[in-house]
């Protein structure tokens, strides 16, 4: 953690937001490599950033991650192993837009991030 993180918003909503993010790096990430999870200040804002090594999420699959029942091009619209339809990056979505902050992925040979900046109004 670095700067000023301090900030008002809904913690159940961020928690189930993180919990999804985290979850996912640990499923879809290289089983011997950490997951990181960082949290930022970025000027007028947080920055929450998730990053886990493993394979590389191919550019068509980045432009559709966070839409409702999408999966990877590979398991598209399947159910996966554990019964979860693939709503968990479009809830995450929601969760960072009803916060008025937004949500981005990016995935290269080296590691896979999801950054999620949010605005914040401290007391």
């Amino acid at each position: 953690m670095q700067g000023d993180t301090c900030g008002n918003w809904d913690s159940q909503r961020l928690q189930q937001l993180l919990g999804y993010l985290v979850r996912n790096a640990i499923k879809y990430g290289a089983p011997d490599a950490p997951v990181y999870v960082g949290v930022n200040e970025d000027g007028e804002g947080v920055v929450l950033e998730v990053r886990n090594s493993g394979p590389v999420i191919e550019q068509l699959d980045l432009d559709q991650i966070f839409d409702p029942l999408k999966r990877g091009s590979d398991n598209e619209n399947k159910h996966d192993a554990d019964g979860n339809l693939g709503l968990g990056l479009y809830i995450a979505r929601e969760i960072a837009k009803g916060h008025g902050g937004s949500i981005e992925a990016r995935s290269d040979e080296t590691e896979t991030v999801f950054t999620v900046g949010l605005p914040r109004s401290c007391n």
